[in-house]
């Protein structure tokens, strides 16, 4: 059960990433976040994607 959720937490951290980068010019050039917000979203992200990986070794 502990595995599901933790594919299931990757998934949608995998998914939330997509977005961003898949909008990154929407979301930049329309204003509703700076270059450095955008970074912080991703780094935030990807760290709690690694500390998923780091829980489940």
């Amino acid at each position: 059960m502990s595995n599901l959720k933790g594919l299931n937490d990757r998934v949608e951290l995998l998914e939330e990433l997509r977005f961003y980068f898949r909008h990154e010019k929407e979301l930049l050039h329309g204003g509703f976040m700076t270059e450095s917000d955008f970074l912080k979203i991703i780094e935030a992200i990807i760290r709690e994607y690694a500390a998923i990986l780091l829980i489940e070794k």
